[in-house]
């Protein structure tokens, strides 16, 4: 199973733009160097975080991204939904009509818990700004 790092690589981004909030645009160099990735990585991540408006970006020789709203406006969730799938869990295709049991009945009794363990990350992400994370770092 494949396991995504872009989740926690945007909160870390996110939280050096706070940082450097109302100091000018940081430069994806800076953010990828803190990160230890690629500017280019930085650079995507920074699209998809710019399209859920929580970063902007600023064009030109001394431009680079800011931080798009109060860091303690963002929360981890927002952050989540921005670069994540929506659904933490997939389902692989199940068939009602199998003769197998377990095939015929795996989606109808897993959907519940699925749902109830996504919405309790949710819930749980919610609770965490982006300004807990960048200022509880001294």
């Amino acid at each position: 199973m494949l396991s995504s790092s872009r989740f926690v690589v945007a909160v870390h981004a996110l939280s050096v733009l706070a940082r450097f909030r109302g100091k000018g645009p940081v430069c994806s160099a800076l953010v990828a160097e803190s990160v230890h990735t690629n500017p280019v990585v930085i650079r995507r991540l920074m699209t998809e975080l710019e399209r859920a408006r929580l970063v902007k970006s600023v064009a030109g020789r001394a431009g680079g991204f800011e931080i798009g709203r109060d860091p303690a406006e963002i929360s981890l969730a927002d952050v989540y939904f921005a670069v994540e799938d929506e659904n933490v869990f997939r389902m692989h295709k199940t068939d009602p009509q199998s003769s197998c049991p377990v095939a015929a009945q795996l989606g109808k009794v897993l959907s519940g818990p699925l749902r109830t363990a996504e919405c309790a990350l949710h819930s749980s992400l919610a609770k965490t700004s982006i300004r807990d994370v960048a200022f509880a770092i001294v």
